[in-house]
C-alpha cells in the first residue's frame, strides 16, 4: 500500500509546524478567504472531505461576506438565500415554534447542525457566531444520521485563528432595531489563539403589533496547534432570548374550497396580532464544542468532534382560529367584525440536555494501482427532555378579527400546576463508512453506508402531580427501538478540474420518537413501529468558469417518502401510510462575473404529489405535498462602482440588491389551506474605506404582504418595509 497526495480541502490544510524563531504567521481567516465561487470551498465536514465541486450533492453555501452585505441577523434570514427551504411554525402542543424548516417540502426540525454536530434545541438562532451556513439537499442519513429527508442545515461556527483581528459593528433601524456585535481575535503564541464574540439585540418587528425579539449572546473560543498537523478547537456558546410568541394569523376557513389567511381580506390589517400579553418565548442555550484534528501522516487524518449542550425554555402561546360557521365565511364576505377563537395548550417549561461524539478517520491511499479515499467512523449521541406543562387560570378574552384583543383580565394568569409532566430519553449509536474508488483519474465511484440503533423511552402523566422520578401509578410509559441501514451510491465523472458530473442515490430513515427536544409527544399507544423511509436520486453537474471565478450548478432530483408521518397539531406524529413524491430542478450560480461584480443566485422547481394514501384518507391521492412551493428563487448581486466608474472615490463603494420569490403552497395534504406567494425586493449601499464600513440596507422595499412561515391553519406575517443603518470597524 502506497500513499497518495491528500485531496481537496485536506491538501489545502496540510502544513508543517512553524519554527518558533520565525515571525508570527499571517492571518488566515476562513471568513475573509472564503472563495467567491463556493464550489472551490470545502464542505466544512471531516466525514465529507474534498471540495463542494467534487461532492456529488446539491450544496448551497451562504458565506460570511453575503451575510454581512445583507445584514443577516438570524438563521431564518440567511436561509432566504436558499430556494426550496420553507419555514413552518407549529403549535406542537407548545413544543415547537423557534427555528423550524422544511427542505424540498420535507420536515427538517431535527436536521440543524453546528460544525457537523446536532443542535438539539428549538430556538431562534442568531447569526453573530456564524462563519457560514451550508444546506445539503437530498437524503443525507449516511453523513448526518437519522432524518434528513430533504437534506440538512449546517452552521459553521466562528473559531480562533492565527493573527490579531478586532471587529465591531452597530445597527439601527425602524421597528425599532438596535444591535451591536463585537468580535475580538488575539494570537497568544505561534500556534495558539483566543476569540471572543458578543452580541446584544433589541428588535420590534416592523408592522407587527406587540411582536418583539430581544436576545444577547456570547462565543468564547480557543485554538491550539494552529498551523500544525494537530489542532484542537474549543468553543463555548451562550444565547439568551426573550420575545413575544407569534403563532400567526388564522385562516378564514371556508365551508368548502381553499382557505386563505384572514389578512388577505378587506378590513384586516397585516399588523394584527392574535396572541395575548402572556404569550412569551424565553430561552437560554449553552453549548460546548470540542474539535480535534490530527493529520497523522500524508495519507491518514483522524478527527474527533464532541458536544455537550443544555437548553431551557419557558414558552406560552395562544393559537387563533377562524372557523367557517362562526367566523371564516363572515370575513370572506367582507365582515371582519366577528370574534375569532383561541385554542391550544397554555405552554410549558422545558429543560433539555444532550451530547454527541463523532470520531472519523480519512485515509487517502493507493491499492493495487487504484486511488481510494476511505472514510469511516462512529457516532454516538443522547438527548434528555423534561417538560412541565402550564395551565391557564381562566378563559382568555378575544376581540374581533378586525380588532383583536391583546390584554387579559387582571385575574388571568398562567401557572404550573405540577399535574402534567413529561420526560423523554433517547440514545443513538451508529457506525458509518464510505470509499471513493477511482477507476481512472476522471471517473470514480463513491459508495457508503451507515447503521443506526435508536432507542427512546417516553413517560407522561396528566394527573396526580407526582414528580417524574420513577414509574409509579399515574405515569404512562412508552418505548421504541429502531435499527436501520442508510446506504448511498454515487458515480462521479470529472473530465477536468473545472467540471463535475454525477449520478447519486441515497436512503434515509426517521424512526418513531425522533428529535425529542422538539417533539413533546414523541410516542403513544398508536405510534408507528417502523421508521419513515426516504429515497433520493439526483443527477447533477457543477462547472467552474472564467478561470474559476464563477461556479454553476444544476441538478434533477426525485425524493420518495414512504410511511409518511403526519403532525396532528398536538406535537404527536402519527403514521399515515402515505407515500409522497417530490421531484424537481435545482440551479445555482456563485462568484465574480467581473473583478467588481459578484452574484449569488439560485432557483428551485418542485413537483410534488401524494402518490398513495390508505382508504380512510384516499381523497388526498394526487394532491400536492404541503410546504412544497412549485417555483422559488433568490438572487443577490453587488457591484463596486468605485473600481471602474467612480475611480476618484477611495475605498470600496458597493451598490447591490436582491430578490427572493416563492410560489404559494399548501399547509396540509388535504390541500385546503393555502399561503400566497411571497416577494421581497432588497437593496444595499455600502462604503468601506480603511478600517471603517458604512452601509444602508432596505428590505421588502415594495412593502409586500408576505408570510414567512405557516402551520396547518395559521400563517405568520412577515415584516413590512424596513431600513437598517450599519457602522462597522475592523482593526
Amino acid at each position: 500500500m502506497s500513499a497518495i497526495p491528500l485531496l481537496g480541502a485536506q491538501a489545502q490544510q496540510a502544513t508543517s509546524t512553524p519554527n518558533a524563531t520565525e515571525e508570527l504567521p499571517t492571518v488566515t481567516v476562513e471568513g475573509d478567504n472564503a472563495p467567491a465561487n463556493a464550489l472551490e470551498g470545502s464542505t466544512g465536514l471531516s466525514r465529507m472531505p474534498g471540495t463542494i465541486q467534487d461532492t456529488p450533492q446539491t450544496i448551497t453555501v451562504i458565506s460570511q461576506e453575503t451575510m454581512q452585505q445583507q445584514g443577516v441577523t438570524t438563521l431564518e434570514q440567511a436561509l432566504r438565500n436558499v430556494p426550496g427551504v420553507t419555514a413552518s411554525s407549529g403549535e406542537g402542543n407548545g413544543g415547537m415554534n423557534g427555528d423550524q424548516f422544511r427542505i424540498r417540502g420535507f420536515q427538517a426540525n431535527g436536521d440543524i447542525y453546528v460544525d457537523g454536530l446536532r443542535d438539539f434545541g428549538s430556538y431562534t438562532r442568531d447569526s453573530f457566531a456564524f462563519e457560514s451556513v451550508e444546506v445539503f439537499k437530498g437524503s443525507s442519513s449516511e453523513n448526518f444520521g437519522m432524518g434528513t429527508t430533504g437534506g440538512a442545515i449546517n452552521i459553521t461556527q466562528k473559531q480562533a485563528h492565527l493573527g490579531d483581528k478586532y471587529d465591531f459593528e452597530g445597527q439601527i433601524g425602524n421597528g425599532p432595531l438596535y444591535r451591536v456585535v463585537g468580535d475580538v481575535n488575539k494570537q497568544i503564541d505561534d500556534t495558539t489563539a483566543v476569540r471572543f464574540v458578543g452580541m446584544y439585540t433589541e428588535q420590534d418587528l416592523v408592522d407587527r403589533d406587540y411582536v418583539y425579539k430581544d436576545r444577547y449572546g456570547f462565543l468564547g473560543a480557543v485554538g491550539f496547534g494552529l498551523g500544525t498537523d494537530q489542532t484542537l478547537h474549543l468553543n463555548i456558546f451562550y444565547q439568551d432570548g426573550d420575545g413575544q410568541t407569534d403563532m400567526g394569523v388564522p385562516f378564514a376557513t371556508r365551508s368548502t374550497g381553499v382557505s386563505l389567511p384572514v389578512t388577505e381580506y378587506p378590513g384586516v390589517s397585516r399588523s394584527n396580532y392574535y396572541g395575548k400579553e402572556t404569550d412569551k418565548d424565553n430561552y437560554d442555550v449553552t453549548m460546548f464544542t470540542a474539535k480535534y484534528r490530527n493529520e497523522v501522516n500524508e495519507w491518514l487524518t483522524v478527527t474527533n468532534d464532541s458536544r455537550l449542550a443544555y437548553y431551557n425554555r419557558y414558552y406560552t402561546q395562544s393559537a387563533a382560529s377562524c372557523a367557517a360557521a362562526t367566523c371564516g365565511m363572515s370575513v370572506i364576505n367582507g365582515n371582519a367584525n366577528v370574534p375569532y377563537a383561541l385554542g391550544g395548550p397554555a405552554g410549558f417549561d422545558q429543560d433539555t440536555y444532550g451530547g454527541q461524539n463523532i470520531t472519523t478517520a480519512i485515509a487517502d491511499v493507493t491499492i493495487g494501482g487504484f486511488r481510494n479515499q476511505f472514510v469511516a467512523g462512529v457516532d454516538f449521541y443522547f438527548q434528555n427532555d423534561s417538560r412541565s406543562y402550564l395551565t391557564n387560570s381562566g378563559a382568555k378574552t378575544v376581540g374581533t378579527v378586525a380588532d383583536p384583543s391583546f390584554y387579559n383580565p387582571d385575574s388571568f394568569y398562567v401557572y404550573d400546576s405540577g399535574l402534567n409532566l413529561r420526560r423523554s430519553q433517547a440514545t443513538n449509536s451508529a457506525i458509518f463508512a464510505s470509499d471513493r474508488f477511482w477507476f481512472v483519474d476522471t471517473l470514480s465511484l463513491l459508495a457508503g453506508g451507515r447503521f443506526d440503533n435508536y432507542n427512546i423511552d417516553y413517560e407522561t402523566t396528566s394527573t396526580g402531580g407526582r414528580a417524574p422520578s420513577a414509574n409509579v401509578p399515574g405515569w404512562s410509559d412508552y418505548d421504541s427501538h429502531s435499527s436501520f441501514f442508510s446506504p448511498s451510491l454515487s458515480l462521479i465523472w470529472e473530465p477536468t478540474k473545472e467540471q463535475t458530473y454525477y449520478v447519486s442515490w441515497g436512503k434515509s430513515y426517521t424512526p418513531p420518537g425522533g428529535n425529542v427536544a422538539v417533539t413533546p409527544n414523541p410516542l403513544s399507544s398508536t405510534s408507528a413501529t417502523e421508521p419513515e423511509s426516504n429515497e433520493t436520486t439526483e443527477i447533477g453537474a457543477k462547472l467552474s468558469l472564467l478561470d474559476g471565478k464563477i461556479g454553476l450548478t444544476g441538478a434533477l432530483f426525485r425524493t420518495i417518502k414512504g410511511n409518511a408521518y403526519y403532525d396532528l397539531g398536538n406535537g404527536l406524529y402519527q403514521p399515515t401510510g402515505d407515500r409522497q413524491r417530490v421531484q424537481g430542478v435545482e440551479l445555482g450560480a456563485t462568484g465574480n462575473l467581473t473583478d467588481a461584480w459578484t452574484i449569488q443566485a439560485a432557483y428551485t422547481y418542485l413537483d410534488s404529489e401524494v402518490t398513495y394514501s390508505p382508504p380512510a384518507t384516499a381523497a388526498t391521492i394526487g394532491n400536492e405535498v404541503n410546504y412544497a412551493p412549485r417555483n422559488s428563487a433568490s438572487i443577490w448581486t453587488t457591484y463596486d462602482v468605485a473600481k471602474h466608474w467612480l475611480t476618484s472615490i477611495p475605498g470600496e463603494l458597493l451598490v447591490g440588491g436582491g430578490i427572493t420569490y416563492s410560489d404559494g403552497y399548501y399547509t396540509n395534504t388535504a390541500n385546503t389551506s393555502w399561503i400566497p406567494e411571497t416577494f421581497s425586493l432588497d437593496a444595499l449601499i455600502s462604503y468601506k474605506q480603511g478600517n471603517y464600513r458604512f452601509a444602508v440596507n432596505g428590505y421588502n422595499l415594495t412593502d409586500e404582504l408576505n408570510y414567512v412561515a405557516g402551520f396547518n391553519n395559521r400563517a405568520v406575517v412577515g415584516t413590512g418595509r424596513a431600513v437598517v443603518f450599519t457602522v462597522g470597524a475592523t482593526f
